[in-house]
């Protein structure tokens, strides 16, 4: 399944790091995101437990699937720019139990977070993509989507320089939950918090950006969840 979220246009200053610091936009071709989600094995599977039912003289209407992944637990968040028609960007997210995340082995137990814990795995920008906003949309579809699934907390497994400058950049107020260890060939360090503290210090630290990442939100989502 495909879901499309309006990703806009977000082109600003770029800092040294190269990302978004709000202080300035320029027209470019429009990156829209799209998320892509669903699991073949286990869709073909519940077709064909359908399929016995119904040869077997089961109503249809009747039919409850076997119980498989949970729905959108998986999920790629992909960049596309709309002019090229290309892809430029892409973001691995799960959504579950600490136990069900990738970088559960590297968190410390007193570190543990509310859950459901949404965790942003993996993440690809093409470089000649750099200081279009790829990386702020993919995050802010990857945070859009652990709102409206239900998620407690969002967590990452970044570089510490990475961590760094979500946090002096950006405002978004990660905490490491664990040492940086050898990962992959990279040193990366598992880092989260709680969503509400998150949305809390970019309340008051980082309007812009906080404005930036619950654009995507209706009147009746910003109720709901409290923005």
């Amino acid at each position: 399944a495909v879901t499309s979220l309006p990703g806009g246009v977000v082109c600003a200053q770029r800092g040294p790091s190269g990302h978004f610091q709000g202080a300035r936009r320029r027209r470019v071709s429009e990156i829209t995101v799209q998320i892509v989600h669903g699991h073949p094995s286990v869709d073909r599977e519940a077709e064909i437990y359908a399929q016995m039912l119904s040869e077997a003289g089961v109503d249809k209407g009747s039919i409850v699937p076997p119980q498989g992944r949970a729905p959108m637990r998986t999920t790629f968040h992909v960049a596309i720019d709309v002019a090229a028609g290309k892809v430029v960007g892409t973001l691995y997210a799960r959504l579950g139990a600490m136990h069900d995340l990738t970088l559960a082995p590297f968190v410390e137990g007193e570190h543990r977070l509310p859950q459901p814990i949404c965790e942003a795995a993996a993440i690809a920008v093409l470089p000649e993509a750099s200081g279009r906003g790829v990386s702020e949309l993919l995050y802010r579809s990857v945070y859009c989507f652990a709102r409206r699934e239900g998620a407690a907390s969002l967590a990452v497994m970044v570089d510490p320089l990475t961590l760094e400058l979500f946090r002096e950049d950006y405002a978004v107020m990660f905490r490491a939950l664990g040492p940086v260890t050898s990962h992959l060939g990279l040193d990366l360090v598992p880092a989260g918090e709680e969503l509400h503290t998150l949305e809390d210090g970019l309340r008051r630290l980082r309007p812009d950006f906080y404005e930036f990442l619950v654009r995507p939100f209706s009147d009746v989502e910003r109720v709901r969840y409290s923005l």
